[in-house]
C-alpha cells in the first residue's frame, strides 16, 4: 500500500508500515533532521535491523540521537555527520541500505549529487522515497521558486540510470516518489 495523507501530514510509524517495512531491514534517512523517521523505523526493523540517520549538522544530530535513546532504540540507530553533495560518508556501506529516506533536502543542496548519494547506499532491488515539497502550494514550506519540481527529480533520477516506481502524495503539501535502484 502506498501511503496517502492528503488532509494531513504524514505519519512516520504508518508510513513505514504501509510501505512494507520489515524486520532485520536496513535504513538510511539522508538529511534525517531531528529523527522524525528513524524511531518508528527501529520499531519495526528491531535488534537485528539497523536505521542510519545522516545531516549535516551536529546539533540537530545530537537531538536525532537523544529521541532515539529515550525512545529505546539507541542500539539500533546510528546517527552519522555528512556532507551529501561530497557523498554519503565512509560510515555507511555502499549497497547496505534496503530503504533510503530523501526528505525536503533537495531544494537545499545539488539534487543529483544528493541522489547520487542515495543510489550509492541502496541495495540493487532496495528503494529509494523521496518527499518533496510541492511546487503548488505557498501556504507552508520555502518559498515557491526554490523547490525542486517532480519533473526535475524524474530527470535527475533517469540521468542516474534510477527508475519511477511509484507516486505518492504524503500530504496536501508534498509529493512523493518510490524510486528503484
Amino acid at each position: 500500500m502506498i501511503p496517502s495523507s492528503e488532509n494531513q501530514f504524514l505519519r512516520p510509524d504508518k508510513f513505514w508500515k504501509d510501505i512494507g517495512l520489515r524486520a532485520n531491514q536496513t535504513v538510511a534517512h539522508l538529511g534525517c533532521g531531528v529523527g522524525f523517521f528513524l524511531s518508528p523505523a527501529a520499531a519495526i526493523v528491531g535488534s537485528k535491523g539497523h536505521v542510519i540517520g545522516v545531516d549535516i549538522r551536529d546539533d540537530i544530530l545530537q537531538e536525532a540521537t537523544s529521541r532515539a535513546k529515550r525512545d529505546g532504540y539507541e542500539d539500533i540507530v546510528t546517527t552519522i555527520r555528512a556532507d551529501l553533495e561530497k557523498g554519503p560518508s565512509n560510515s555507511i556501506k555502499p549497497n547496505s541500505s534496503d530503504w533510503t529516506l530523501v526528505t525536503n533536502i533537495l531544494s537545499q543542496a545539488d539534487p543529483s549529487k544528493i541522489l547520487l548519494a542515495a543510489k550509492d547506499v541502496t541495495k540493487t532491488g532496495g528503494k529509494i522515497i523521496i518527499i518533496e515539497w510541492s511546487v503548488s502550494q505557498a501556504t507552508i514550506g520555502p518559498p515557491i521558486d526554490m523547490r525542486i519540481s517532480r519533473d526535475q527529480i524524474i530527470n535527475i533520477t533517469s540521468e542516474l540510470n534510477l527508475k519511477l516506481d511509484k507516486e505518492f502524495t504524503p500530504s496536501p503539501y508534498h509529493y512523493g516518489l518510490f524510486i528503484e535502484v
